[in-house]
């Protein structure tokens, strides 16, 4: 449903899937041309026994002794997931950025007329250093953007996501990043390593005093796209992200205690004439945000266990399909669905604390997409998620379930 980037993006394979014109551009005096794009998006979600447009299923047990209100449906509806871009070119330094935002940022009157502040999501520029006619591009990053390079569910579920989404992350980060690209005729490489701040997007501790990084985070990823003769090309990828940080608890004298916070995982989109199979898993520890579960129901990436530092682990796995009628018989409508999960480890004395955390979580979603116009989308998805807990006297073998069902339409300039 949403189109490319140029070439600007395709340096971390796929950057948020934001359409951009490619005339009307605006030249400043420093030679760099300005191409003004994205999207308006509205959201009308019907769910029952969770949270609007969310991806877990409400607990048993909220808290110790608190019974969850039970299972009710509710109605919610926002335009916040809107977007707008600048697309930066300067064609004479070889240098391409781009800088995003929307409106999904909290504040303002957001709880009571959807009004959200306009938050940064994009801001970043990338300088390739080849001469014209060579096979390889060794290109720089500076900014903030996606940490995974290559990752588009099939979800339309855009501003949350499905629960166990193995794609890595989606959050966007600032980061120093370094690639080659290689053109080898049918194969198509771009090893990357990159210098980030994973910190915050993607580590929270329970019960100790404080934690900080002394240094930035590192990821490495190869993305892999090459011709099959079946259709699109194949795209492949292989990730690994890793980040240290200090944990201090005076009252169990741990003072800046070393610990290293660890990702690995890959994927595959395999295009088959007019069906497009996808797969991706991921192993984490101490690492749970990167599995991006709605409310407050993440375990911690570390808790306390007595005076043992305990370090969470999560392994995630989907698969998708996604059939597209426009490139077998012009009938402009796609049909997609999948399955998505999500398994956390070591949770230890989470297991019997006071508050309710996922042990497990999964989506099976379907949804049917509409091409109203060339620029004008419509669609409409159902989720069904399942949700595990441990902790506030939740059974952990009872699975919680919740379903969905929203309306999406957008239209991008």
């Amino acid at each position: 449903m949403k189109k490319k980037l140029a070439s600007a993006v395709v340096v971390l394979s796929v950057l948020g899937g934001v359409s951009f014109a490619t005339a009307g551009t605006v030249t400043t005096k420093g030679d760099t041309n300005i191409s003004i794009g994205g999207f308006t998006q509205m959201y009308f979600d019907w769910a029952n026994n969770q949270g609007f447009l969310g991806n877990v299923a409400n607990p048993e047990f909220t808290k110790t002794g608190t019974k969850s209100t039970p299972a009710q449906t509710s109605f919610g509806s926002t335009a916040n997931f809107t977007r707008l871009g600048l697309a930066l070119e300067n064609k004479a330094e070889g240098v391409k950025g781009l800088i995003e935002g929307d409106f999904w940022g909290g504040g303002a009157n957001i709880s009571t007329d959807q009004n959200g502040n306009f938050r940064l999501r994009h801001a970043y520029f990338v300088k390739e250093f080849c001469q014209e006619g060579c096979n390889y591009t060794p290109w720089l990053l500076i900014g903030q953007t996606f940490n995974s390079g290559f990752y588009i569910s099939y979800t339309m579920n855009g501003p949350v996501n499905i629960a166990g989404s193995s794609s890595g992350p989606t959050n966007r980060i600032p980061q120093v990043g370094f690639g080659v690209k290689f053109d080898l005729g049918s194969v198509k490489l771009n090893p990357q390593i990159a210098a980030e701040d994973l910190l915050t997007g993607f580590i929270s501790q329970s019960g100790f005093d404080s934690y900080r990084s002394t240094m930035p985070g590192l990821g490495v990823r190869i993305p892999v796209e090459f011709n099959s003769g079946l259709g699109a090309p194949v795209q492949f990828y292989a990730d690994v992200q890793w980040q240290n940080l200090k944990l201090t608890k005076q009252a169990s004298n741990i003072y800046s205690s070393n610990q290293n916070s660890y990702e690995f995982g890959g994927g595959l989109e395999l295009p088959v004439y007019f069906v497009s199979l996808k797969a991706d898993a991921h192993y984490s520890k101490g690492f749970t945000k990167y599995d991006l579960l709605s409310g407050n129901v993440m375990p911690p990436s570390y808790y306390l266990d007595g005076t043992s530092i305990e370090k969470v682990s999560a392994t995630a796995w989907d698969a998708m399909l996604k059939i597209d009628f426009n490139k077998l018989s012009q009938v402009p409508i796609t049909l997609a669905g999948g399955y998505s999960q999500v398994v956390f480890g070591n949770l230890g004395n989470l297991s019997n604390g006071s508050s309710a955390y996922a042990r497990k979580a999964s989506t099976v979603f379907t949804n049917i997409g509409y091409n109203l116009t060339k620029s004008a989308t419509l669609g409409l998805e159902y989720d069904r998620n399942k949700t595990y807990y441990v902790g506030a006297t939740n059974d952990p073998d009872n699975g919680r379930v919740s379903n969905q069902v929203f309306f999406v339409g957008t239209y991008k300039f």
